[in-house]
């Protein structure tokens, strides 16, 4: 069982940084008009996380697993290396919007340049 927690935090914490990082390419091309290619591929990781949060009815599906396999039945489970509670909390709340905004940003670009 440790061993499975192990990976899926590893996983979850190597989702967060390349959602995280997905913001470079989209603000660039929001900005700059350069990179569509790049822009588009960039919404791919963070949709398809938002699609999992849809679904999980607004929490997050490795957060759910995290709980299942320590046994927990209420609060929080740590599934990302770096976060503390107190910011996990936040993560959702913060990044909704600000990929919001830039997928936004990207096709206001995409279709009046």
């Amino acid at each position: 069982m440790a061993a499975a927690l192990f990976t899926l935090r590893l996983v979850h914490t190597l989702i967060v940084i390349l959602c995280v990082g997905m913001l470079i390419p989209l603000y660039h091309y929001a900005l700059t008009g350069n990179g569509g290619l790049w822009a588009a591929l960039a919404m791919v990781a963070p949709m398809a996380v938002l699609i999992g949060i849809l679904l999980n009815k607004g929490t997050c599906i490795l957060q759910t697993l995290a709980c299942r396999m320590t046994g927990r039945t209420e609060g929080w489970e740590r599934d990302v290396f770096f976060l503390p509670e107190s910011w996990a909390l936040k993560v959702i709340p913060v990044t909704v919007p600000v990929f919001t905004l830039g997928v936004f940003a990207a096709l206001a670009r995409w279709f009046w340049g």
